[in-house]
């Protein structure tokens, strides 16, 4: 009874840090599957996009004009703050701009991942359920996709507000529900070129992770506080896309003739 503990126990363990290990991965699978060149797109199309929004949008223009009203208002004795505020606003300026852009890069770059997807699936699943996406739908879907998880973020923001007016626990029950929310929308996103693909609902998802707990959890812990910082999610985001596909691949497709999980 205690030996079949113990191997369960290591077997989560195994399975945990499978998970965990699936993002410094990626970059040795696309060598292996020869699709090292579609990533970089993606992460191309990251720094342009931040440099135009940064350069030309809320810093070439909106703070230019919030600072020099605010300058205009205020007595001369005070100008010397001026300078500081424009900083402030570039650094949050900077933040917003390159979270805004790496969207903007995944959706673009979706029918690249897609390529990259369709390589992953040669290599590691013996059945091709995939159907045929044009280069015009792939975007499309991502799109949609993107909308339907920012309508899922501001659900999770409502409920996690909610909550922290529980009393006695509101607090940590609020922090929780936050954690447990953002690993669930970066399994949603970070998947997605692989089960978007597959046309999944969202039950079909979540069952699939509660399913596969162990590498999902992993996964999720290694990936969201990297993705979370500037400069380094315009590098990292394109990455930890594929990360998600070969988490797909290897650990979450349903084998032929299986029953599909439920929640």
């Amino acid at each position: 009874m205690k030996t079949n503990i113990n191997r369960r126990v290591m077997a989560m363990i195994a399975r945990f840090w499978a998970g965990v290990l699936l993002p410094w991965q990626a970059w040795e699978e696309l060598r292996q599957i020869k699709a090292r060149r579609y990533i970089v797109i993606p992460v191309m199309l990251n720094i342009t996009f931040v440099y135009l929004l940064f350069r030309y949008g809320l810093s070439g223009y909106l703070i230019a004009q919030f600072t020099t009203l605010i300058d205009s208002r205020l007595p001369l004795d005070w100008h010397w703050i001026v300078p500081g505020i424009r900083r402030i606003l570039d650094i949050v300026a900077f933040v917003f701009v390159t979270f805004m852009a790496v969207r903007l890069g995944t959706i673009i770059g979706s029918p690249f991942y897609a390529i990259i997807a369709e390589r992953f699936d040669r290599k590691y699943l013996a059945y091709d359920d995939t159907p045929d996406m044009s280069f015009v739908w792939s975007i499309i879907t991502a799109i949609w996709f993107e909308m339907r998880k920012i309508v899922l973020l501001a659900v999770i923001w409502v409920i996690g507000v909610v909550i922290q007016f529980v009393p006695v626990i509101g607090s940590f029950a609020g922090v929780l529900w936050v954690l447990v929310g953002s690993g669930f929308t970066t399994l949603l996103d970070y998947t997605d070129a692989s089960m978007g693909r597959r046309n999944f609902t969202l039950r079909q998802r979540t069952a699939l992770f509660v399913h596969h707990l162990p590498e999902t959890i992993g996964f999720a812990l290694m990936v969201t506080p990297f993705v979370s910082f500037p400069v380094i999610n315009i590098f990292s985001i394109p990455l930890f896309v594929c990360a998600g596909i070969g988490l797909y691949v290897r650990h979450l497709a349903p084998t032929p003739g299986s029953k599909q999980p439920s929640v």
